[in-house]
């Protein structure tokens, strides 16, 4: 690996990269659990000394390459939830630096949702004010129900988690956790590390925060230093906007926030484009508004059909449809098959 590989194409750009900092703690953690690590990197075609190298980052892709295999070496179902802990917001380089200075932890969440690009191209934070709660709304693009897609959401939620216990004086009991993937044969390691507070086969995962936590104390309140680095956060930010695709920025803004589908209008205001731009710009890249929307729907729908108990009426109420007829003939025109059809595809249970 190169430890210049972050300053050189027009595909290195920040975001798309993890801090190298990030693997050796993982190594060094499952190295402490009986891991081989060796076989690892040799596979990867890395080796400790350029890890270590400060400022050094590797693609996202082969970051997550390793975390797949170290999964499949571990019988520790703890093991995500475990190694969450070792890491703090220090390790956020910038961004965990803004998060420190933070005057509550109502901003530092905000900021968090905002800036959480610069660490993932791979999920989506949104922050939503609802039933006198702030709720911290995860998107993963891919397969919910998949075993990568539940190791990010697990190492995520653990990582967030801890960072919030840092500002409170209680153990964030009242604080609740939603998945939206099924309930795991190894739920109850979730109520250890998390709370009891833990929902499974949700529309989305979020993470739900009371009131009477979010003016909670930042842990090292600055306001002139958060200034100065929150201007570095946005002047990192726009080079990985500008490369991130234009659909992938609009299905992730369609699919942040469950049973809540914008308008062309909205997203093209988000993206600070006019409707025309936008629609000209899609077309483009070989899509359209409505063809994103229907994208996001299709794998919404799938995922009530698969990983809930709702009823085809309930799953049409979610999805924006005021007769279940007019879904059923939406999904078979996005999938082919009836509802019922699909949901019988489906063979696990659901707990």
């Amino acid at each position: 690996m190169d430890h210049s590989m972050a300053d050189t194409g027009e595909d290195q750009v920040y975001g798309h990269y993890v801090p190298c900092c990030h693997l050796a703690i993982l190594l060094a953690f499952a190295g402490q659990s009986g891991i081989a690590v060796q076989p690892l990197l040799k596979r990867q075609a890395l080796n400790l000394e350029t890890i270590n190298t400060p400022g050094a980052r590797m693609p996202a892709h082969q970051y997550a390459e390793i975390m797949r295999d170290i999964d499949a070496m571990t019988d520790e179902e703890g093991f995500w939830f475990r190694f969450g802990q070792q890491l703090d917001f220090p390790a956020f380089e910038v961004l965990g630096q803004v998060m420190l200075c933070c005057d509550s932890l109502h901003q530092a969440m905000y900021l968090l949702a905002k800036y959480y690009p610069l660490l993932s191209c791979g999920s989506d934070l949104r922050c939503v004010e609802q039933d006198n709660a702030l709720s911290l709304y995860i998107y993963r693009q891919g397969e919910v129900e998949s075993r990568g897609s539940i190791i990010r959401s697990e190492l995520l939620v653990s990582v967030i988690f801890k960072g919030i216990l840092e500002s409170l004086a209680d153990g964030g009991d009242n604080i609740r956790f939603e998945f939206d993937y099924r309930k795991p044969s190894h739920s109850a390691i979730y109520h250890h590390y998390l709370n009891r507070n833990c929902l499974f086969s949700a529309p989305q995962s979020r993470i739900v925060i009371p009131a009477e936590y979010l003016q909670a104390p930042g842990l090292r309140p600055n306001t002139v230093m958060r200034q100065i680095l929150v201007k570095q956060c946005d002047q990192l930010l726009e080079p990985l906007q500008q490369y991130q695709s234009l659909s992938t920025q609009v299905r992730t803004i369609i699919a942040a926030i469950p049973d809540h589908y914008p308008t062309a209008e909205q997203v093209a205001d988000k993206t600070g484009l006019s409707s025309r731009t936008l629609s000209r710009r899609l077309k483009k890249q070989g899509t359209s508004f409505q063809h994103l929307i229907n994208e996001v729907k299709t794998q919404r729908a799938s995922n009530y059909l698969q990983s809930t108990k709702m009823s085809i009426e309930e799953v049409a109420t979610h999805m924006g449809f005021s007769d279940s007829a007019n879904f059923r003939r939406a999904f078979v025109s996005w999938t082919g098959m009836l509802p019922s059809q699909f949901r019988r595809t489906c063979r696990c249970p659901i707990l």
